[in-house]
């Protein structure tokens, strides 16, 4: 996802679609149709055959539960294929076998010089069930591209090419704010949006006198973050508030009404990282939009 430094650009040529054909994939699938239309990107669907799955499953040691997997697999790549040819995009599907499915897909990524991964999870047993160790979060903590990840309570892409039109940015000042915050204004800037740059601190002050210069403090840092060509196009709003992180980016997008969550993501050295105990995992559990991470480089 290259972004052009002032002038705000951005551009996505090589979205995969990280897929298992599930409905939760499927409403992921229409967000990767969308944007691949707007940006006249080429689709990858990258689908993986978990043979730690199949090793479990019964009768695995005549091979059974593996055939069969492999053939749903090419059959829901075929049908998805069909659809997203006729949507008229340009797709190609590309299928692995893996123990690890997440290290394969950023692999995988990292080959094809991705500009864009697209993925949904699925929060049926809640999402601490549904995410630790699972694809979603390997992918989230590995990619060295942006990721979209479709909640469960996420809303469905509309038809056609899809832009963003208001934009939640929440940063925690990392070293890689600028960089995220670029993303975040490129996209907003495609879409003629409206962005809302925004930090929360974990504790008060120890008055409402010290609160208050904590607040003003992180507002002009957040102002800073703004390219100065921002101005031309939009008139960006830099939010400083106090309490539980999430929930007040969760706030801020509901009063908002964002289509987009953007946030960072910070690599983990393992792939057994927990995920759900952080911001990422408790926004993603309830964002009634998608949100992106934008990883460490």
């Amino acid at each position: 996802m290259p972004v052009v430094g002032e002038q705000i650009g951005i551009t996505l040529d090589r979205i995969i679609l990280a897929t298992d054909y599930s409905p939760a994939a499927e409403k992921a699938a229409g967000y990767a149709r969308g944007l691949a239309k707007r940006f006249t990107s080429s689709l990858t669907l990258a689908n993986v055959v978990n043979l730690s799955a199949a090793t479990r499953a019964e009768d695995a040691a005549a091979g059974l539960p593996l055939d069969s997997m492999r053939q749903a697999s090419a059959e829901n790549q075929e049908l998805l294929l069909i659809d997203m040819t006729s949507a008229g995009v340009r797709t190609t599907a590309h299928t692995m076998e893996s123990h690890n499915p997440s290290s394969s897909l950023v692999g995988f990524a990292k080959e094809l010089r991705a500009d864009l991964i697209v993925t949904g999870t699925n929060a049926r047993h809640g999402l601490s069930k549904a995410l630790l160790g699972s694809c979603s979060e390997g992918i989230i903590r590995h990619a060295d591209c942006p990721v979209l990840t479709v909640g469960p309570k996420a809303r469905a892409a509309r038809p056609g090419a899809l832009s963003f039109q208001r934009i939640v940015f929440a940063t925690d000042f990392s070293p890689e704010a600028a960089r995220q915050a670029a993303v975040a204004f490129g996209l907003a800037k495609d879409g003629l949006g409206k962005i809302y740059i925004c930090h929360v601190l974990k504790k008060p002050g120890k008055d409402i006198l010290d609160t208050f210069s904590m607040e003003l403090q992180f507002e002009s840092a957040l102002e800073n973050l703004v390219p100065r060509a921002a101005y031309e196009w939009c008139d960006p709003e830099c939010i400083v508030e106090s309490g539980e992180v999430a929930s007040h980016i969760l706030s801020l997008a509901s009063r908002v009404g964002a289509d987009l969550i953007v946030l960072g993501a910070k690599h983990s050295a393992t792939w057994f990282a927990h995920l759900v105990d952080g911001t990422v995992g408790e926004v993603l559990k309830s964002a009634t939009c998608p949100v992106l991470t934008v990883g460490e480089k």
